[in-house]
């Protein structure tokens, strides 16, 4: 890994200058003499957190496009995520690297993706240096630098960080999360679980699955239990919760009553949506008036086009993605309610991640009530069918997903879906950070943030320097930046100037506001790429985000000197990493 400024103007990653991890024991301030009679003893006492740092709380949810959540424009209620805004930083470029794996290990490690070997989906690891999924023990996460630093640290939710042979009884457990410095953990270890009978481990321990409830549920109250059993002992220690829900991935699921309360909302279709979500994001400042966005892919047909069986078929599974997300948020909110409570809010630095990458297209055209058993098995569903086991959506007898037409409207106003790390459809997040007794400022914060900004992000509010070791291990360059700079400046000039992205092929780099891009070859609602495809051969196109902040004009063509010049960026980039 290079750690110097490269000539062409590339962003180094940054050394860790802090101590060593474990920090050494205090020194014995007794006495020893020839006996007990003439000795006193002195008590070591606990490791304490910095003077002044805070609580933390880390959310992360799953395949929320930027588009869905009404905090940023979205037609589903978000109101606790609203209420955290008011209380904050609304972030407009935050950045994932589209996929959920990758994004996990960047914002627990705070390199990139491919620097700590999950330039992949966990479930795909292959034989190759940054695409293996084995988190090196040069990158020690947030978690294990906070821990040892006097804080207690609990997981809940999902963790997609360890690859699948080593998700069983037999381990090893180094990546699970209790292998990477939570002491606590309650979730689950794979990509999807179902809501109604989620496959749950306590620790490294299998439960049994829910017996009522769903899983967003069960995560609100586990985390509410563990907080009182944290704070039950005493105020002085502070803690570090990583809360990281499994919803809105597939399956789409949510209590009945929840989904009911959008029967008809979505009656309009895919079009009519994303056009109510862009015009309401030029309202809020998300985008600015005039913005031009892309128009509906090719591939995907307008809502008019379908049939009234399919319009009533794709509406339902609309209908329950929007359930399933304003209930998780709901469930959040009991959270906060607690922490309210609790007399805690005030002094607990959240950060809201509104999605791991952007909406998913993997349910087909019309959607579907088993997208998984296409993938694996083949099997296709029929208009018929779809339309007659309706009744099931969103309920423990279907584990479906919503089709392409709602993922292209839930990531309005970018292109493209989750796994197109090339477009901001992909890539694009909302984040939400509110710490009321250290941030007074309100507002949205539009300097380009990325994934791997979260964990210097929270040292720096803890008080904390990267250690230069941890437990015997010299630790590799730290690719962000923190946002501290930000919290009290909107105007202040951002500086994370540089940033590179690739999955499964689709690569993107930005540069002091340029962003240039590969074409797909392959996407979701279009013909499969040509046998033996390479990707050296994919199309690039080049984007100015500072005039054109939904990446609508492609310059390749009038500007291929700049073209040129960000394709070596990217070279460099993709080699350091």
């Amino acid at each position: 890994l290079v750690s110097c400024l490269m000539a062409s103007g590339g962003v180094a990653a940054t050394q860790p200058q802090g101590p060593s991890l474990p920090l050494p024991p205090q020194p014995f301030n007794g006495s020893v003499g020839k006996t007990y009679l003439d000795s006193r003893p002195a008590f070591r006492a606990q490791r304490m957190a910095p003077h002044g740092a805070p609580n933390i709380l880390l959310i992360l949810t799953d395949d929320v496009g930027f588009g869905a959540a009404s905090t940023f424009g979205g037609p589903i209620p978000t109101p606790n995520l609203d209420r955290l805004a008011a209380r904050g930083l609304v972030y407009d470029r935050f950045h994932t690297t589209a996929m959920c794996s990758p994004t996990r290990a960047s914002l627990l490690t705070g390199r990139n993706h491919h620097a700590v070997g999950n330039g992949i989906v966990a479930n795909l690891s292959t034989g190759y240096p940054g695409y293996d999924n084995q988190l090196p023990k040069s990158a020690a996460t947030v978690a294990e630098i906070l821990r040892q630093y006097g804080y207690n640290t609990a997981m809940f939710g999902k963790h997609h960080n360890a690859p699948e042979d080593q998700v069983s009884p037999q381990g090893p457990f180094d990546l699970w999360p209790t292998g990477l410095g939570f002491e606590y953990f309650y979730g689950f270890m794979a990509a999807e679980t179902n809501q109604f009978t989620p496959a749950l481990y306590r620790g490294i321990t299998a439960l049994p699955t829910l017996t009522e409830g769903v899983l967003d549920q069960a995560l609100a109250d586990e985390a509410i239990a563990w907080l009182h059993d944290q704070r039950a002992v005493g105020k002085d220690k502070p803690f570090f919760i990583y809360y990281a829900t499994g919803s809105t991935h597939a399956p789409l699921q949510a209590p009945a009553d929840w989904i009911a309360r959008f029967r008809g909302k979505f009656a309009g279709g895919w079009d009519e949506t994303r056009a109510g979500t862009v015009a309401r994001q030029v309202r809020l400042g998300l985008i600015p008036e005039g913005t031009r966005v892309t128009p509906r892919p090719s591939g995907i047909p307008a809502w008019s086009e379908l049939t009234p069986e399919r319009q009533r078929v794709a509406a339902r599974m609309m209908e329950v993605y929007a359930g399933m997300l304003a209930y998780q948020d709901a469930q959040i909110g009991r959270v906060f309610d607690e922490l309210d409570r609790m007399g805690e809010s005030d002094d607990t630095l959240v950060l809201f991640i509104q999605g791991d990458n952007g909406a998913a297209a993997e349910g087909g055209f019309d959607g579907s009530m088993n997208p998984m058993s296409t993938f694996a098995n083949g099997t296709r569903e029929t208009d018929a069918e779809r339309l007659a086991g309706i009744d099931t959506f969103g309920g423990p007898d279907a584990v479906g997903n919503y089709g392409y037409g709602w993922a292209w409207a839930m990531n309005a106003p970018n292109p493209y879906v989750k796994s197109h790390a090339s477009h901001l459809g992909g890539v694009r997040n909302g984040l939400v950070v509110a710490w009321p007794v250290r941030i007074r400022a309100h507002g949205i914060r539009s300097q380009f943030a990325h994934v791997v900004d979260v964990m210097p992000t929270l040292l720096e509010a803890a008080g904390i320097v990267a250690p230069s070791s941890v437990n015997g291990v010299e630790q590799q360059p730290i690719d962000g930046i923190s946002l501290v700079y930000s919290f009290d400046d909107p105007n202040a000039a951002g500086r994370h100037e540089t940033q590179y992205f690739e999955m499964m092929g689709n690569r993107a780099l930005f540069h002091e506001g340029w962003w240039a891009c590969t074409t797909p070859v392959r996407v979701a609602w279009g013909p499969p790429p040509p046998p033996g495809a390479s990707p050296a051969d994919y199309k690039w196109e080049l984007y100015d985000l500072r005039s054109d902040p939904a990446q609508a004009r492609d310059l390749a063509a009038s500007q291929p000197a700049k073209l040129g010049e960000m394709r070596r960026l990217f070279d460099e980039e993709a080699a350091r990493n």
